[in-house]
Parts: C-alpha cells; structure tokens; sequence
C-alpha cells in the first residue's frame, strides 16, 4: 500500500479540493475518493482526476486527508 494524491483536472477550478489516501493502486485510491467524500463522486473517472504517488501527507489506513475539509472516515470500500 502507498499513499496517493487524488485531485481534479479542472484548469479553471484552481480552488479545487484534493485529496491524500494510503491505496493499493490509483484506481482504488480515486474509488475511495468517489466513494466517500462528498462533491467528489467523479474521482473514479481517470479523464477527470489525476491520481499519483505522494507522501506529502499521509494519512492512516481508513482515512481520506482532504486540502479544504481535514479528514474524512473510509466507510464504503
């Protein structure tokens, strides 16, 4: 497992959230993203988020650290 950065393509939406997760794989980083934070239901779409290796922050397995919110539960896989 690694910690991902998961944050959206839109150019024009620079305030944009983005999101840190520890993942076994960017497609299951972006689905835990869609899956359990509000307003990002898109983030499975690869043509809409980016997704990438980061450790700049790192939360624990079981949370989301999103920019703008602080920390979000995992409760759908």
């Amino acid at each position: 497992m690694a910690h991902y950065h998961v944050w959206s393509k839109e150019k024009e939406n620079e305030a944009a959230d983005s999101y840190w997760v520890l993942a076994s794989s960017p497609e299951e980083a972006r689905r835990l993203v869609a899956l359990n934070v509000s307003g990002a239901g898109g983030a499975e779409d690869a043509d809409k988020f980016d997704c990438a290796l980061s450790d700049k922050k790192t939360p624990p397995d079981g949370i989301i650290y999103s920019r703008l919110n602080g920390t979000t539960t995992i409760a759908r896989r």
